[in-house]
């Protein structure tokens, strides 16, 4: 299998449902835009089925709005076209609280949540059962390009704190870049920045949670949100920030592991390195986000596709998945394998950030939460001032109120 998946990674896979009988069932799988090369996995699967069932890939789309309106849209019609769901770790828990999800079947939950790291595990449970099968979950890093730490004065074998990265650019006329693929970077940089500081952005759950910004980990937070701004040196979350990385002025990009698979990056990838997620103090937590593998509760072939999540998260296929497009599976073992280590360009990096690091507050609000820190969060913010201002909007936003 470990061949079959590498020739399909490099060309085209034929796929055994080619002039199969029209009985076999075809999972339907609903994929967003991630770096991995979902048609040749879906390909390699479905031989691997040998004609018990076929995997037909349908594109999300890209925009992180519209591709969750028509999932909720669709999934609140009982829609049982979708067999299968590339979920955003982010969504988990709103999906599931829906009545979304069906719950992974007890004897495959247990192998399922073998080896996985922890926060993984909790991102794609709800109510103490596993409603989707984790996949990847990848951490945030700092990227550089070249000897630019060690001219900014940075070691890379110790923590690096966010003072001494901003300094370090500023004194080298570059920018430090901050990774923002679906809208949600500056909530992920807050939630970040607050657990680093040993504060939480989200405590509990429903509406009853508790916010965590009007605290000395929120200020803590809005001081180094001001403290880049103040220094000029980059914009904040944006989409286009692997193009700004890779072009004259790029010194430093905040990415996932799998930002090096970005086709932006091709100029500068050989020239890549990787450290930790700068400190808050002397700890530094980084954002992690990735996707689960999901069976809607009304899928119509609700078996077949838990026997597809099956194959996608064998150890050959998260083998292909991490050396291919560089996301860092959630299951540990895989990280251990010598052969991916010398083909994952972050391997050492990863490990750690993946078991210390932090996902979104499991909330079925988060999207809502999202928006009132972009408008809270977004400009002039003040360590002083921001917090307080945006601990009632995040209220608000989680009880469902207008304001």
């Amino acid at each position: 299998m470990v061949t079959a998946l590498s020739m399909c990674a490099v060309g085209a896979c034929g796929s055994s449902s080619d002039g199969a009988a029209s009985d076999i069932p075809e999972v339907s799988w609903y994929v967003g835009p991630d770096r991995l090369d979902s048609k040749a996995l879906a390909a390699t699967c479905t031989d691997e089925a040998a004609g018990k069932f076929t995997i037909k890939v349908e594109q999300l789309p890209t925009d992180v709005t519209d591709r969750h309106a028509l999932l909720v849209r669709r999934l609140l019609a009982k829609d049982s076209s979708i067999d299968l769901l590339s979920l955003d770790s982010a969504w988990t828990t709103e999906f599931a609280a829906a009545g979304f999800l069906a719950p992974v079947p007890a004897a495959q939950a247990a192998p399922a949540a073998d080896g996985i790291v922890p926060p993984a595990l909790a991102a794609a449970t709800h109510d103490e059962r596993l409603v989707a099968v984790p996949w990847f979950l990848d951490p945030q890093v700092l990227w550089f390009r070249g000897n630019t730490a060690e001219r900014a004065g940075l070691d890379t074998t110790k923590p690096i704190s966010w003072d001494d990265l901003v300094a370090g650019a500023q004194r080298l006329g570059v920018t430090v870049e901050i990774e923002d693929r679906d809208g949600s970077g500056l909530s992920e940089w807050v939630n970040a920045l607050v657990a680093g500081a040993g504060g939480s952005l989200l405590t509990g759950a429903g509406r009853s949670a508790k916010v965590g910004l009007d605290s000395d980990a929120g200020r803590a937070a809005a001081s180094i949100v001001e403290l880049y701004h103040q220094a000029g040196v980059g914009p904040g979350p944006s989409a286009d920030a692997a193009a700004r990385f890779a072009g004259p002025s790029g010194g430093f990009l905040l990415a996932s592991t799998s930002a090096i698979a970005d086709p932006a990056l091709a100029a500068v990838q050989a020239d890549m390195s990787a450290t930790g997620y700068p400190a808050v103090g002397n700890t530094g937590v980084a954002p992690l986000s990735g996707v689960g593998l999901a069976v809607p509760a009304n899928a119509d072939d609700r078996d077949e596709a838990f026997a597809a999540i099956a194959c996608l998260t064998s150890p050959p296929a998260l083998q292909l998945l991490v050396t291919g497009a560089q996301h860092t599976a959630s299951r540990l073992s895989t990280l251990d394998d010598p052969a991916v280590a010398t083909a994952f360009r972050s391997a050492a990096v990863a490990k750690a950030a993946v078991t210390t690091g932090v996902t979104i507050p499991p909330t079925p609000y988060w999207s809502r939460v999202v928006d009132a820190i972009d408008e809270t969060w977004r400009r002039d913010v003040n360590q002083d001032t921001t917090p307080v201002v945006s601990q009632p909007e995040v209220e608000a936003a989680i009880r469902g109120e207008l304001r």
